[in-house]
């Protein structure tokens, strides 16, 4: 049995194989019906998409552009004493208009997109209802035209006309880029001459891999310009701004900027202190800087208080430059305020005087009223001037007027002018004299108005009157400004070795160095270094305040301030010590200064004005305020006028305020400037700052 031949093919089938071999006809019917379910959902999916879910595909694939743009914020304000607005930001609307929405006639692949937008389905398939579309965009265009120049308040014509010179503006960057590119396009590579076909197959492969594509001469131009928004109109209305950031679907391509600009209220009023700010370039980091930056007086000083901190959104915009969504990715932080220690009143009276004597020949001049307790600076006043608002964006012929003007407005003379100070600097001579030694207690001389010989070393009076003072001593010196006796008194100091001394003193009361008032650039004059040998000369020029030494306007002040004082040495200041800005160095007081030269000196300046043989008693004298003081014409030599000073403090007894008054080639100090602080004491008195009412308040306003 075992080993019986069988034959497969007669053999009955056995029962092996699976359900669906056994029924074929079952698995192609089933295998059908899935074939046909799937191209079922398909041609669905087609057909849906074909009737309206086109729209979504088409929002999802257009390109969308994400940009970054600062938040406007506010610098801080500069405020006067009384709270007066010196300087402060304004907002400022700007209008930009999208390329695509002012180009005329419209850019045909521009203006078959945003017809597509408007239609769905088939209908995007149908050129009647495409070309009804286009129609719709551009009466949809004109429309938004004619109303954003009615919101605007202005001409059509105007609007037209802005738009036209923009687009004449960028089809010039077009041309330019055509023409650039003409010039510009190489050559497809051409060999040489022919060579071996491996060196020929060689060159092709390397120029291939090497050799960028050549663009298509067919293929358009499209510069950057041609995807933005462009200024069409600056510092429109709030209430325009408003309408056109409120109905955006109304003005469709249409932006508004919101910016800063600064605005300085006075105007000229006290230029030089308040300062100015310029617009910067932003930074390329996250959060930008402010778009000013202060370039002079508190505006540069202060900046880093001043200056607020831009915040920073995120925009995301389809092709169109429609806003799709903003997010805001640094809130913006406002600057904060300065206070300054000016009195308003005293500053406009000061700059008035000033303006009167300018105006009769003097090129220039300053005044400064400082508080000789604290510091506190409350008039700063500068001839010429300038207006801070024509510099926010000058004009190229203001510019030139400003900037070559040869009287220099922009230079501040109360803190960078320095000048000899003439004989304003013999209250310091007097003060080294008598804390030297070298004059005893009750020494005078006889002043015949020449030390030695009459062409040189003279007095005033000698010069102009052939006079002298006659019997003179240190009182008497200051009072009548007799050079006579200072020249004496300094050859005597430098015989004994002493010529040193006057250097040391006038570097005690700061000449030589800035006096550390929170204004950028100030001078620090010069103080010449003392010889190592004697130099008698030298010395008796220095004695009043001529040679080689100059000072600022500010210094004298300060000069005067330590006399009045006791002998502190003030740091002046022009922002409130009660802000936050800074806390104000205490006043140094200086080494070595008795109370019985102070006492000396102080009886001198007092005779000044109160004597009736001195210098000042004519013109300076007032019966209702006792001023102390010192005349100064500093001799410029050649066939200028010498420099008019006078400087001094008031009142007499109880003294508040330290001042100055120079004029550049004015003249003498007691005919042209002491005139001018005569009535420069009648406004500090009609101010308040002076009198009855003005105990407390002047010397503690300012060191809250």
């Amino acid at each position: 049995m075992l080993n019986r031949p069988t034959n497969d093919l007669i053999a009955p089938p056995t029962p092996d194989g699976s359900h669906w071999d056994r029924r074929p006809g079952t698995r192609l019917t089933m295998l059908g019906t899935l074939v046909g379910l799937s191209l079922l959902l398909i041609g669905g999916r087609v057909a849906w998409i074909q009737q309206g879910g086109l729209d979504l595909f088409v929002r999802r694939a257009a390109p969308v552009t994400v940009t970054t743009e600062p938040i406007p914020t506010h610098d801080g304000r500069i405020l006067a004493a009384d709270g007066t607005v010196l300087a402060h930001d304004l907002q400022r609307f700007r209008v930009r208009l999208h390329y695509r929405w002012l180009e005329f006639p419209a850019d045909p692949t521009w203006l078959r997109e945003q017809a597509l937008a408007r239609l769905v389905g088939f209908g995007r398939r149908d050129k009647a209802r495409l070309a009804a579309a286009k129609s719709k965009v551009l009466a949809h265009r004109e429309t938004m035209h004619a109303e954003l120049a009615r919101v605007c308040r202005v001409d059509p014509q105007e609007l037209r006309r802005r738009m036209q010179a923009m687009q004449d503006r960028v089809e010039r960057v077009v041309t330019s880029v055509q023409r650039r590119r003409a010039t510009t396009a190489k050559p497809a590579f051409v060999p040489s001459e022919p060579g071996p076909w491996w060196q020929v197959a060689w060159e092709n492969v390397r120029t291939t891999l090497t050799t960028p594509p050549r663009r298509l001469r067919s293929e358009p131009v499209v510069v950057t310009e041609e995807l933005e928004y462009h200024r069409i109109f600056d510092n429109v209305p709030l209430e325009a701004a408003a309408v056109i950031q409120e109905h955006p679907e109304r003005f469709p391509g249409v932006e508004i900027r919101v910016e800063t600009r600064r605005s300085y209220p006075a105007g000229a009023l006290a230029a030089h202190v308040v300062g100015t700010r310029r617009r910067q370039p932003r930074s390329q980091g996250l959060v930008p800087d402010s778009d000013w930056i202060g370039t002079s007086g508190v505006e540069q000083t202060y900046d880093h208080l001043l200056r607020g901190r831009p915040g920073l959104k995120r925009i995301v915009t389809n092709r169109s430059g429609e806003v799709l969504s903003t997010r805001v990715l640094q809130t913006p932080r406002r600057g904060r305020d300065i206070e300054l220690t000016l009195s308003l009143t005293l500053q406009k009276r000061a700059e008035q005087l000033l303006d009167a004597a300018t105006n009769t020949g003097s090129p220039g001049g300053a005044i400064a009223v400082i508080d000789l307790h604290t510091g506190a600076v409350l008039a700063a006043a500068s001839a010429p001037r300038f207006d801070p608002n024509l510099l926010i964006s000058p004009d190229p012929t203001t510019w030139q007027r400003l900037s070559k003007d040869p009287r220099r407005p922009f230079f501040c003379r109360v803190t960078r002018m320095a000048l000899p100070p003439g004989s304003v600097f013999k209250s310091l001579s007097a003060t080294a004299l008598l804390e030297s030694g070298v004059l005893e207690p009750g020494h005078s001389i006889s002043c015949r108005g020449y030390l030695d010989h009459p062409g040189r070393h003279r007095c005033y009076v000698f010069r102009h009157f052939g006079v002298g003072h006659g019997e003179t001593a240190i009182g008497d010196a200051l009072c009548r400004s007799c050079n006579v006796f200072f020249f004496d008194a300094a050859r005597r100091l430098a015989r004994s070795d002493g010529h040193r001394h006057l250097h040391a003193w006038a570097a005690r009361f700061g000449f030589g160095q800035p006096t550390g008032i929170d204004l950028p650039g100030e001078s620090a004059g010069r103080l010449p270094a003392p010889p190592d040998k004697p130099r008698i000369s030298e010395t008796m020029q220095l004695a009043i305040g001529q040679g080689p030494i100059t000072a600022t306007p500010l210094q004298i002040a300060r000069l005067m301030a330590a006399i009045a004082n006791s002998g502190t040495l003030v740091t002046p200041h022009v922002v409130a010590n009660n802000g936050p800005a800074r806390r104000i160095p205490r006043g140094k007081r200086i080494q070595g200064l008795s109370r019985q030269t102070l006492v000396a000196v102080r009886e001198g300046l007092r005779r000044v004005v109160a004597d009736p043989r001195g210098t000042g008693y004519k013109r300076i004298r007032l019966p209702e305020v006792s001023i102390a003081g010192k005349t100064g014409t500093a001799e410029v030599g050649g066939d200028m006028e010498d420099h008019a000073w006078f400087a001094g403090y008031v009142p007499t007894k109880a003294p508040r305020l330290a001042f100055v008054v120079v004029l550049e080639h004015a003249g003498s100090g007691g005919r042209t400037a002491g005139p001018v602080a005569r009535q420069l004491v009648q406004a500090i008195r009609s101010t308040g700052l002076i009198g009855e009412t003005a105990a407390v308040s002047v010397n503690r306003r300012h060191d809250r």
